[in-house]
């Protein structure tokens, strides 16, 4: 074979080649269907990416736990904590608050005492005022056996009101409490606050906080009194006595062996290094100079005190009444509502749909004991309008389609169904968790479930749990409809007796 017959031998083939490789990759291309993915992946996202049919309710919900500042404003700072509490504040914040969130910014205590110069400069004269009996500003030492009684018959009743507002639910108090993890530790916060301030902020915590995430509890003048003087005199909100004398022992030693380095350093180091930042001028000036050169107003809300990326943190006011109660209450500070707001307690997004209306307005006005104690919910003292408020909006709103109500609504289970029922909720072995006359207390308690619950949403949970609430720790047993159907009618009968 010549050499021209040659090369053109090789560019037919080549010709040929690549017009085949074509075709194949075409057809490939136009024959080929798309990979199937695993269905376990299907599944896990259906369960977790949070789509869920939702009605549209009538106003945006405001997410505590995503506003613009995450510090109370430091207007009234000084009028709030004594002087000397937030001089050690300022210096070390972990040291005083075991949780506390403010970084430590390495101040000297010339800076720290221009920084409080500035806060005072910016604070009111006073704060209004309250009327206490003499006898509880005295020392415990100098109370009188009669005013000693009469204190701690205080101090008892706020001991109560505490419990049962569940204060410890987010404020730990010396390391223990505070699961919903918002507040902080008020281990000693009888050695920092002012007794005016601490009733003027439980009775209406927005009023100096409008951001803040504490709900406003609605108690009544005397229920206030005998909570604060729990918190001012209780040994529970006091420095620990060893600690307080490891600091006096501490700090004299410390003092009496730093006053000349400080002196030296402050000359040498911090304030050569600060004179050409800070301006000369009043104490005052000085302070709100190193205010901003700290960047406080990232998380306070600070008068005078400009901002570099300034930021609107007061919001139109509700006209809703039933936003006005979830704004007041503080409800997504522990609920999720459209996936908006807390995961320490039940979503509510679809609540109307679970929970029948009469339970939910005597719930939230008088909370009973469903879940296990760390999770129980706080007593607001609502009133009986302000309940039905409540619960009307839940019953129209936080709804879902996918539950089939209808099917159980009007029915009446036979002695017989109920029995059956029962037998089947003591095999799948349900009182490990879940108690009625006895049981575990893991899961929720189901002595009146029949009350709480819409007959057609126990049976759509007992046929998948993890449906609505993909996190749920209760086992699916895969019921079929008839035992599903035997155990909602024996958790119908699950009422109260009355």
């Amino acid at each position: 074979m010549n050499s021209k017959n040659k090369m053109k031998y090789i560019s037919s083939f080549i010709i040929v080649c690549v017009v085949s490789g074509y075709i194949l990759v075409s057809e490939r291309t136009v024959l080929a269907e798309p990979p199937t993915p695993d269905p376990l992946f299907l599944e896990l996202e259906a369960m977790y990416r949070g789509d869920k049919d939702y009605k549209q309710l009538p106003f945006v919900p405001e997410d505590p736990h995503k506003r613009s500042k995450n510090g109370p404003t430091l207007k009234n700072v000084t009028l709030k904590a004594n002087k000397e509490w937030l001089k050690k504040w300022i210096s070390n914040p972990g040291e005083m608050v075991p949780n506390a969130r403010m970084p430590r910014l390495m101040l000297s205590d010339d800076e720290i005492e221009a920084v409080l110069a500035y806060l005072t400069s910016i604070a009111d004269n006073e704060l209004p005022k309250q009327e206490w009996d003499s006898y509880l500003l005295k020392e415990e030492d100098d109370m009188t056996d009669d005013e000693y009684e009469e204190m701690d018959e205080l101090v008892s009743g706020g001991k109560a009101i505490w419990g049962r507002a569940r204060c410890n639910l987010c404020h730990p108090v010396k390391g223990k409490g505070g699961a919903v993890g918002v507040g902080p530790d008020l281990g000693a916060v009888a050695e920092k606050i002012n007794r005016d301030w601490l009733y003027l902020w439980i009775k209406e915590p927005q009023g100096y906080f409008h951001q803040t995430q504490m709900p406003r509890y609605r108690f009544k003048d005397d229920e206030l009194r005998q909570l604060v003087e729990y918190l001012m005199k209780d040994w529970d909100f006091k420095p620990d006595e060893d600690e307080e004398e490891e600091e006096g022992e501490n700090g004299e030693e410390e003092t009496s062996g730093t006053d000349e380095a400080s002196e030296v350093e402050g000359s040498e180091a911090g304030t050569e290094d600060k004179s050409s930042i800070i301006p000369e001028g009043t104490l005052a000036e000085k302070g709100k100079r190193i205010i901003e050169l700290s960047r406080c107003f990232i998380c306070h809300e600070i008068e005078g005190v400009s901002e570099l990326l300034p930021v609107s943190s007061e919001k139109s006011k509700p006209t809703n009444e039933f936003e006005k109660l979830l704004n007041d209450v503080k409800c997504m500070t522990c609920h999720n509502i459209q996936g908006a707001g807390g995961t320490f307690a039940p979503e509510l997004t679809h609540e109307g749909s679970k929970l029948k209306g009469s339970w939910i307005k005597g719930f939230v006005e008088t909370p009973d004991i469903i879940r296990p104690l760390l999770k129980q919910m706080p007593k607001f003292n609502l009133s009986s309008e302000e309940a039905e408020t409540a619960a009307d909006f839940v019953e129209e709103y936080f709804v879902s389609e996918e539950f089939s109500l209808d099917k159980f609504a009007n029915v009446e289970p036979t002695e017989e169904e109920i029995s059956k029922g029962k037998e089947l909720y003591d095999a799948k072995g349900c009182k490990t968790c879940h108690t009625i006359a006895s049981g575990g207390i893991v899961g929720p308690n189901l002595k009146r479930v029949g009350d709480r619950l819409e007959n057609g949403f126990i049976f759509f949970h007992l046929k998948d749990p993890h449906r609505e609430t993909p996190d749920a720790v209760e086992p699916n047993y895969n019921l079929t409809d008839e035992e599903a159907t035997a155990i909602t009618h024996f958790l119908m009968s699950c009422k109260s007796k009355e």
